[in-house]
Order: C-alpha cells, then sequence, then structure tokens
C-alpha cells in the first residue's frame, strides 16, 4: 500500500457589484420510478417507441400533467416540494451473441438547476425566473447518428465559446456529454475530463481501456424562452440555448430567461469490461448523437420561486437551499400505474432485442421513425393540450443493423464517425404544432435580482480552513477573467481497490462541476 497526496481545484465564483451569481443546486435522485415506454410528451396517451429511465414524481403516466404530478403519492428525487418529471433512455451493452443488459446506474442521477444570467440579444440583463408549472421541455435529437460540428470534439486546451457563429441545432449537438470516469488521475497530475467534453459515445473497447469507474451521460437543456409553455410537435421551438451553451447571452425572440437545467447519470460500464460487444441506447443509438431527455416542471405552488431568488449557495448542494424539504426514503419511490401492455415486458434484459423491438440503427443517416425508433405509429396529443399527428417520416430508408463490435483491444484513440453529411438532413422541420402560450407573459414585471456578495478586491494566499488559494486569470474572445482557486489537500491510500476518505469522496463527485465552471468562465469575474 502507498499513499500520495491528491489535489482537487475547487473554483469559488465571484461576482461584480450586483451583478448576479452563477449559483447552483443538484437535485439528487437517489431512485428510479421504472423503466419504461413512456413519454407524455412525444407518445401521449400511447406506448413510447424506445424506453426511458424515469425520475420523479410517481404520478407520471403516458398522459402526465403537471396537475396530475402534482397529486404523486412519492418523488424519486430528494426534494419533498417537487414532483417533476425528468426523463432519458438508459444505455444497454449488447454482447457479440446479440444479448442485451440494462447497463446499471451509479445512483444518484442528478438534474442540475442553473442560476446563469446572461443578456437579451438588445443588451437587457435579465432575471432569472422558475419554470411554471406545466412546462415541458425536450434536449437532444433523438433521430440523430452524426453530427454536423466540423471536426473532432475540442481537446483540452481549453472551451471553445462563445458559440456566436453556431445555429441552435448546432449549439444542441454541444450540449451532450460523455465523460469518461477516472477517479484515480495519476495523483492529480492528469486533469479530468469537464462537463460537455465529449459530444460521442466512444467505442466500448477504449472505454474500457480508459474509462475505470464508468461513463457519465450529460445533457444540457435550453435556459432562453420566448414565454410559451410547450414548442409545439417538437417540444422545443419555444426554447434556445444561450451563445456559451450553459451561459452568456440570449437570441433574438427569448428574452426571458430560466435556469439551466442540466442532467447527469454515471452508468457502470466497469461491470463490463473485457466483454466482447458494443454499448447502445435504449432508442436505438450506438453512436451517442441521438441521446435526449425530457422535462415536466411540476413543483409545490412558490417553491422553485422562493429557490430561484434565495438559494444563492455556489457549493451545487441542495440541502444548503432552506427553501427545500427533504425525502427521507425516495429510492423506494415507484411509479403509481404501469400499463398493462407493459407490466411484464422486459427491460433489464438479457433479452434479445431492445424494450419495444426498438431497431439499433447506427448511421450516418438519421434513424428511421419506424419500429421503436420514436413515437408509437398510432400518434396520439401531447400533455399540452392539442392533438398534433405524428407526421415525421424517415428521410432515408437506409439502416445500418450493426449488431455487435470487436472484442477488446489494447486502448485505441477514441474514434469519431468519419462520415459527416452537411447540413440539409438535419435541417429542422416546419413546426404546425399550436404552441401554448404562459398567460402571465403578457403581464410579466421582472422580479428583484436577488442579493449576491461582491468579490473580494484582491484573493487572499489562504482561506480559514488554511487551504491554499491562488487566481486564475486568462482571456476569451477579448474579455478577461479571474477566477478564485481553492486547492485541497487530499489523501488517498491507494490499493487494488483504492478506499476513498469522505472528502475525497466530495472531491470526486463534484470536482467535475468545478471544472466546468471555470472552463467555461461565465462563474469567473469578469475584469472590465
Amino acid at each position: 500500500m502507498s499513499s500520495k497526496t491528491v489535489s482537487r481545484a475547487a473554483v469559488v465564483a465571484l461576482a461584480l457589484g450586483n451583478t448576479a451569481v452563477n449559483a447552483f443546486w443538484r437535485l439528487e435522485c437517489p431512485g428510479s420510478i421504472g423503466l419504461a415506454r413512456i413519454d407524455p410528451l412525444m407518445d401521449f396517451d400511447g406506448l413510447s417507441g424506445h424506453v426511458h429511465a424515469l425520475k420523479g414524481g410517481s404520478a407520471f403516466s403516458a398522459k402526465s400533467t403537471a396537475d396530475d404530478l402534482l397529486k404523486s403519492k412519492c418523488t424519486s428525487c430528494g426534494v419533498k416540494q417537487d414532483k417533476s418529471a425528468y426523463w432519458a433512455p438508459p444505455l444497454y451493452f449488447q454482447g457479440d451473441d446479440g444479448t442485451l443488459t440494462v447497463v446499471p446506474e451509479k445512483p444518484p442521477f442528478k438534474a442540475y438547476y442553473e442560476l446563469n444570467a446572461g443578456k437579451t440579444s438588445d443588451g437587457k440583463e435579465q432575471t432569472i425566473e422558475a419554470f411554471p408549472n406545466g412546462f415541458q421541455m425536450i434536449a437532444g435529437d433523438n433521430l440523430r447518428r452524426n453530427t454536423t460540428l466540423s471536426g473532432p470534439d475540442p481537446d483540452e486546451s481549453g472551451f471553445k465559446g462563445p458559440y456566436t457563429d453556431k445555429s441552435n441545432d448546432e449549439r444542441e449537438q454541444l450540449a451532450i456529454g460523455f465523460n469518461c470516469m477516472n477517479y484515480g488521475l495519476n495523483g492529480g497530475q492528469k486533469k479530468e475530463e469537464p462537463t460537455l467534453y465529449r459530444h460521442h459515445l466512444p467505442e466500448k473497447s477504449w472505454i474500457d481501456a480508459n474509462c475505470p469507474d464508468g461513463i457519465r451521460l450529460e445533457l444540457q437543456f435550453p435556459s432562453c424562452w420566448n414565454g410559451n409553455i410547450d414548442g409545439g410537435e417538437s417540444h422545443k421551438s419555444h426554447v434556445a440555448y444561450p451563445e456559451w451553451i450553459n451561459g452568456g447571452d440570449c437570441p433574438a425572440g427569448f428574452n426571458r430567461r430560466f435556469p439551466q437545467l442540466m442532467y447527469e447519470t454515471i452508468v457502470a460500464t466497469d461491470q463490463f469490461v473485457g466483454k466482447g460487444g458494443k454499448y447502445v441506447l435504449g432508442n436505438g443509438d450506438p453512436t451517442g448523437y441521438g441521446y435526449h431527455g425530457d422535462f415536466i416542471s411540476a413543483w409545490d405552488e412558490g417553491v422553485l420561486d422562493r429557490a430561484v431568488a434565495e438559494c444563492t449557495d455556489q457549493s451545487g448542494e441542495m440541502k444548503s437551499c432552506h427553501v427545500f424539504e427533504f425525502t427521507e426514503d425516495s429510492s423506494s419511490c415507484t411509479i403509481e400505474s404501469m400499463p398493462d401492455e407493459l407490466k411484464d415486458e422486459k427491460t433489464e434484459g438479457p433479452m434479445s432485442s431492445l424494450p419495444g423491438g426498438c431497431e439499433i440503427q447506427s448511421g450516418p443517416e438519421r434513424a428511421t421513425k419506424g419500429k421503436g425508433a420514436s413515437g408509437s405509429s398510432s400518434g396520439g396529443k401531447s400533455a399540452g393540450g392539442s392533438s398534433p399527428e405524428n407526421k415525421s417520416k424517415a428521410e432515408s430508408p437506409a439502416v445500418n443493423k450493426e449488431s455487435s463490435s470487436s472484442p477488446v483491444a489494447d486502448a485505441p484513440a477514441d474514434p469519431v464517425a468519419e462520415s459527416k453529411p452537411e447540413g440539409g438532413v438535419f435541417a429542422e422541420k416546419e413546426d404546425k404544432h399550436e404552441e401554448k402560450v404562459d398567460e402571465k407573459a403578457a403581464e410579466y414585471v421582472a422580479p428583484q435580482a436577488p442579493t449576491t456578495t461582491s468579490a473580494p478586491a484582491e484573493a487572499p494566499v489562504a482561506d480559514n480552513a488554511g487551504n491554499a488559494i491562488r487566481t486564475d486569470i486568462y482571456t476569451s474572445n477579448g474579455i478577461v477573467y479571474e477566477n478564485l482557486v481553492v486547492v485541497k489537500e487530499v489523501t488517498v491510500t491507494e490499493g487494488a481497490k483504492a478506499k476513498r476518505t469522505p472528502e475525497a469522496e466530495h472531491v470526486k463527485r463534484h470536482g467535475h462541476r468545478h471544472e466546468h465552471v471555470k472552463r467555461h468562465g461565465h462563474g469567473g469575474r469578469r475584469l472590465r
């Protein structure tokens, strides 16, 4: 056994004057209410074409509304007053024999609520509002199987924002992450991957060789809003990404601002090391480009409004928010009513096909919307109240039904798809779905920004606990940023299976978010 000191940098966000502090909290969901083909947004009152991991209020169903969710008997998440619904496809392992098994999650699932302020396109300061109950949206593109981004994923030389020249579709592609988890990175000499670093699912052999603690699936939602409760048939046209993906200014027509929602799910790919096969998402996507997630807001009256205004702690700990009441055993919460057709459906495996017979489609063409790829063939009305036809057809009939990959090899470079079609197939269709307008939009008056602490004139050498402190200064897009960095020394004993101290666990779990803040600059102090 040997012992060494591991350094981790925790970035402390600063603000000047009355500029809003970039606070956030992690809504932790220790449990899941189910694994089922239910999706009230895309397949209202029907069966979804693919399976989802379901989090949140137990009254979730194929026709859930916020009113239904608020009547939930329990929630799988840690805050009692939140009965919102959070769902996304799980990850499966497909062995060389074709057998599929769900990759277990490493709880808790986390839904970040990030209070990232910005301005409108004409330069007006925005105040962050709470999601109104009944608000719903989707992030990501279920049918995407390639990327329109130029070049491979960004390297560790620095964050590439702001993406002022990118379309919202391209920003959506940048808002997906597959983070390689490795908690023993040579005593801190090798940097951990930042959030949203990699925008595709790596090959299994690469994951086996480089990610001993699993993979973290990441999905950032838009935060710029046009005032509509829903976004039509796509459930996306009412929202847009800001220029930094997770912060910055909003585009024209989206003048209002929500907390930036982000999903994180760590999956135990380490349980499949050395086994021949590949990974595929529950929607039949082995590339990762089609990762997506859904959200319906359902908070007890006034709670989220108070949390947005008052819970400006920068630690990310949900228990630091005095507005919240916490659940005692959310891991035991399950869905109250499973559709009869799904009660006996296998969703965890081993099984010969994905739930619902969802076909595995590798691209590079967009996936077809036939058996299992997306909504049910019968269509249905949306949870927002209108009744759109489910009229999306496949742009291309070509389907690559790749069944398995080669056995594990030595660690190759992380591959990205070589074929990258230009633009056309990813163009959004005309959205003829009627949008539901927020009744309060016309009379909206921006609330007062929460009181925040001003930044000190100079960074001290050490804090009260004796931790070393330094100031990092860097320039991006002509703006100089200053970050106050606290370096804590954590001793970790290494062996065949290193045991982590409670403090090391905390650093392990939360260090990536600090790096995320540092690299993106939104948590730093802008030096004018």
